[in-house]
């Protein structure tokens, strides 16, 4: 009879059994749809728990490393696959270009014409309202969550 270890992902059950193997133990490993399913003969059971005990980090850092590399592999992909589907600012219709461009010159005209409301109150108000908005422009687009200031000409197309 055979003392089962459990069921593990593909990276930790390898250094498993290189854990076990280093402790002079025969494991057996097959894959299942659920994972790896390790096992060890029964005579072996007790060394081979304390083993596992004993490195429990090490195959914890296998599943770690392995997922950080995933994630890595998965961030790249994404901006990558964004970079590509991109095209150069020469290469879009002239309707796209204009697109871009719409948001910002509609921010600009109602600007002007608060502006132009609020100057004939106080000239000092109108100066200040148009800081503000400048402000918050450029800290939208620090954040990324808007086009390039004023300039979104070129940007993302949405």
């Amino acid at each position: 009879m055979a003392k089962d270890l459990g069921t593990w992902p593909p990276e930790q059950a390898t250094v498993l059994v290189q854990v076990l193997q280093r402790a002079d133990l025969t494991p057996d490993a097959r894959r299942t749809r659920a994972g790896i399913v390790v096992t060890v003969p029964d005579a072996q059971a007790d060394v081979a728990v304390r083993a596992l005990a004993e490195n429990m980090d090490a195959i914890a850092d296998a599943a770690r490393s392995r997922a950080e590399a995933r994630r890595r592999r998965d961030r790249g992909a994404r901006a990558g696959g964004a970079r590509r589907s991109e095209r150069p600012a020469s290469d879009r219709l002239p309707t796209e270009r204009l697109l871009a461009a719409a948001r910002p010159i509609a921010l600009l005209l109602i600007a002007l014409l608060v502006l132009s409301a609020v100057a004939r109150i106080n000239l000092f108000l109108a100066l200040v309202g148009v800081g503000v908005g400048i402000y918050l422009l450029g800290r939208r687009t620090q954040d990324g969550d808007g086009p390039g200031g004023l300039g979104g000409l070129g940007g993302r197309p949405r």
